[in-house]
């Protein structure tokens, strides 16, 4: 195996435990922040294992972050900025097209993206278990073990965080007094 592979691999598993890490986290700013430290790491590994959409759309996804990070007001200018980060995405997918398999891709980083906007670490949750394993095709056809390793652990990591997260009916009915 080649050393650019080996270190791509690597930086993919950094990556994998750097999300999963983030989706435990229970503030948007504590969310994005891991994440940025996570995507730097999967831009490289996607970029030395020649998974140039993976690159791409997570350069997006890098800016994306960054921009949500900080943003701190809501309204109109935010989702000015998440529709023009969405086709953003789809420039460089189109770009950036290794066939089918990156649409997938595409859509997937799409949908995160709508749902970090919202601001709401629930519902981003909810997202990944739609999203992943839209991922995880192509982290299969790109090979990427980092990738692939990432969005099994990130359904599993989210699927803790919406239960451990969750309010229950009683806790719901309190806060509506």
């Amino acid at each position: 195996m080649e050393p650019q592979i080996i270190v791509g691999q690597i930086l993919g598993i950094i990556a994998t435990l750097i999300f999963v890490i983030s989706y435990q986290a229970n503030t948007k700013n504590k969310v994005l922040f891991l994440q940025v430290l996570a995507v730097i790491c999967i831009c490289v590994s996607y970029l030395l294992l020649g998974a140039i959409s993976g690159f791409v759309l997570n350069i997006i996804c890098l800016i994306r972050n960054i921009c949500f990070l900080l943003i701190k007001k809501e309204g109109k200018v935010k989702w000015i900025l998440t529709f023009a980060l969405i086709l953003g995405m789809i420039g460089g997918g189109i770009l950036s097209w290794q066939g089918p398999i990156s649409l997938l891709f595409l859509v997937a980083l799409s949908i995160n993206t709508f749902f970090l906007s919202l601001g709401v670490p629930q519902k981003l949750r909810y997202s990944i278990l739609v999203t992943s394993p839209m991922a995880l095709i192509y982290n299969i056809a790109v090979f990427s073990i980092g990738g692939i390793a990432n969005e099994l652990l990130s359904i599993i990591s989210s699927v803790i965080g919406i239960l451990r997260f969750r309010k229950t009916e009683k806790d719901i009915k309190i806060l509506q007094q």
